[in-house]
């Protein structure tokens, strides 16, 4: 073995070696002649999760190939589809949306969607099924065993020895955490890293795609629908290494296998890595998921370190840090532990953090008490950009504006093939200057005007809030306008509640899936949630009338069902207990996923969150609901995710407990308003 790969097989045993779970991982140097490959356990069946979907890719691409799929194809969305899905996105939009079977495969990649993955399968099951194309609702077990059948038969052709796929996609919903994998599709580590070998090899040479039934082309835009994982772990640290991601998420396992590229995209190495077990939370408090997320940003970084010659003739050196990560998906571990009687220190060490702002609020007994719905513990008045919630604000204002326009929530926004090769951010962002496989005019999808703002919500989508922002413009309303209107009807005896400022639209350029531009506070925030949670049921106590300084009613139950679906939370929900369906209640928006250097952004407005969350066995009226805003400056770089996650999870953990604070968060005591 080579010196260089030596000391990175023992780097990465010192990583996992140190876990409190099992670690089942592959490597394989794709950078000479004779491929080595290292590993441990590499060879175990594990349970595949969404790690899968590379296999359900490549099968459907070589039917592309052989021309018995087109991804031109349109597959519409149906109600059926929703059934027990809790990946991806789709499941909350209206039924009857139809993509192209190539952003099928997209969403299946990229939020590795369920219902996607559904059709995904269902277009292999018609392809290869004897006899024409089945009526609705006929043969469609048959259809999902000719599927599963060809997706089993191309892990057959290409050398995946222990794969078997043997189910559509797991109800993850049902299961236990001591689940059996017997039922479930398994794979191992050494069939996902032989599997992204092959893959990177055809990337370069037609004989090599053609071991895979594909074409050069295909291969690669395989690879571009993996670059675009929205959930990247082992690149989340990386800058001069790319990573071609899939990830796998279960109640126990979470997996992450890639392909890492250099910047001409020539393959550097497979990787694949199952963290098995893992426990649900460690000694010291945080999730225990958090941990497998540091582990596979720790092996990406010594595959860069390994790629860049790090160790060699000179034994192992530290990695550097001086490298711009993605605040958002940094996973460095919490150190926030469980709650000990007469201490502040927990929160007192998540908040002390030079600048943050933060506001938290809490029924404190007695409810609606005097009109007191909560008190401010971090009432910080200082104001920041919104850098990321400026999405709330305006989906506040337009679902207000509802009320006054019956059926502008239902108009039409027609996201085209322009506005995603525009966008920066989003799931369904498109390659500047690539067409992908199918026409120009596929890749258009319109959706009510409620669904886009779920999408924005829940993913900063810049295409969305691209076409939101033509559609509105289309109908004559003044977004801008309209939230600054909303905010100045907060007025108690002629002095406004609210002095949140709204500059304008973001424009094309540097549309993040924010929507708007200008200034808020986290005080202010905190007084929004505040009647979010009143008037939006969450407190389960009669609301008084809302009057002139409260919500409409319906309008705070839609926007705490778009906060409510959120995909992936990161943000203050990002280290809060749970995983998918086990999570805990959590209302959420963040925009730390919209603002990285890699998605030409600088970070210079910073990151903001907001929360709301429930605590387990407490009653609304007794400080069972909580909510939170918290603004991360700037200049606090890389550690935003661990502070926001601090926040967050301290927050659950302890509700209001009256902290004694050291820093620039000071307790302040502020009447609601």
């Amino acid at each position: 073995m080579p010196e260089a790969l030596s000391v990175l097989d023992e780097r990465i045993r010192e990583l996992t070696s140190a876990q409190p779970f099992a670690v089942h991982w592959q490597i394989r140097d794709l950078t000479s002649e004779e491929p080595t490959t290292i590993g441990d356990g590499a060879h175990t069946q594990v349970p595949s999760f969404s790690t899968r979907k590379v296999s359900v890719l490549l099968a459907c691409l070589a039917l592309v190939r052989q021309s018995r799929l087109s991804l031109e194809t349109r597959l519409p969305i149906t109600e059926e589809l929703t059934d027990g899905v809790q990946a991806g996105t789709m499941k909350d939009l209206a039924a009857g949306v139809e993509l192209t079977l190539e952003d099928h495969l997209r969403q299946m990649m990229i939020t590795s969607d369920n219902i996607c993955t559904q059709l995904v399968f269902d277009a292999i099951g018609g392809a290869t099924q004897a006899g024409p194309a089945r009526p609705a609702g006929l043969h469609q077990d048959d259809r999902a065993a000719a599927a599963l059948q060809q997706v089993n038969d191309y892990c057959a052709w290409v050398g995946l020895r222990n794969t078997l796929h043997r189910e559509i996609f797991p109800r993850s919903g049902e299961l236990t955490w001591h689940h059996s994998i017997e039922q479930m599709t398994v794979t191992t580590a050494a069939d996902q890293a032989h599997l992204l070998a092959e893959l990177g090899r055809g990337t370069q040479n037609a004989e090599a795609a053609e071991a895979l039934h594909l074409t050069p082309q295909l291969c690669r835009f395989a690879v571009e629908l993996m670059y675009g994982l929205y959930t990247p772990l082992l690149g989340a640290q990386t800058t001069r290494v790319r990573f071609a991601e899939k990830n796998g998420r279960g109640l126990r396992s979470l997996s992450q296998i890639g392909l890492a590229t250099a910047d001409d995209g020539a393959p550097v190495a497979a990787v694949a890595v199952f963290a098995e077990t893992i426990p649900t939370q460690l000694p010291d408090g945080p999730p225990g998921r958090i941990a497998a997320y540091e582990l596979f940003g720790r092996i990406g970084r010594a595959i860069e370190d390994w790629h860049d010659g790090l160790g060699r003739g000179e034994g192992k050196r530290a990695p550097s840090d001086a490298r711009g990560t993605h605040p958002a998906r940094v996973p460095i571990l919490l150190r926030v532990p469980e709650d000990v009687p007469g201490t502040d220190a927990q929160l007192e060490a998540a908040a002390a953090h030079p600048g943050v702002l933060a506001a938290i609020g809490g029924v404190t007994g007695g409810g609606h008490d005097g009109g007191t719905v909560g008190r401010d513990v971090l009432g910080h008045r200082e104001f920041h950009p919104l850098a990321g919630v400026g999405k709330l604000l305006a989906a506040v204002t337009l679902a207000e504006m509802e009320a006054a326009d019956p059926g502008l929530l239902e108009m039409p926004v027609r996201i085209t093939a322009a506005h995603r090769r525009a966008a920066v951010v989003g799931p369904l962002r498109l390659p500047p200057g690539s067409r992908g496989h199918a026409g120009e005019g596929a890749a258009d999808l319109t959706l009510g005007l409620h669904d886009a703002l779920g999408l924005i919500i829940g993913t900063s989508d810049a295409a969305t809030s691209l076409a939101v922002r033509d559609a509105l413009e289309t109908r004559g309303v003044d977004l801008a306008a309209e939230t600054r209107a909303f905010f100045d009807r907060f007025r108690l005896r002629d002095e406004p509640s609210f002095h949140t400022q709204i500059t304008g639209l973001e424009g094309p350029e540097t549309a993040r899936g924010d929507l708007l531009t200008g200034e808020t506070s986290a005080h202010e925030l905190r007084q929004l949630l505040m009647m979010l949670v009143a008037y939006g049921g969450l407190l389960e106590v009669e609301v008084p009338d809302r009057g002139k300084l409260g919500l409409n009613p319906a309008a705070a139950r839609r926007v705490l069902g778009w906060m409510s679906q959120v995909f992936e939370p990161s943000g203050l929900a990002w280290a809060l207990p749970g995983y998918g369906p086990k999570k805990v209640p959590q209302w959420t928006v963040s925009g730390l996923e919209s603002r990285d250097a890699d998605h030409g952004g600088d970070g210079s407005e910073g990151w903001t969150s907001v929360l709301i969350t429930r605590r387990p066995g407490v009653a609304p009226s007794d400080g069972g609901v909580l909510w939170m805003a918290a603004h991360v400056p700037a200049r606090t770089g890389r550690d935003a995710s661990r502070i926001l996650g601090e926040l967050g999870l301290t927050l659950h953990r302890r509700g209001l407990s009256r902290p004694t604070l050291r820093g620039n968060v000071a307790p302040m005591s502020i009447s609601d308003s």
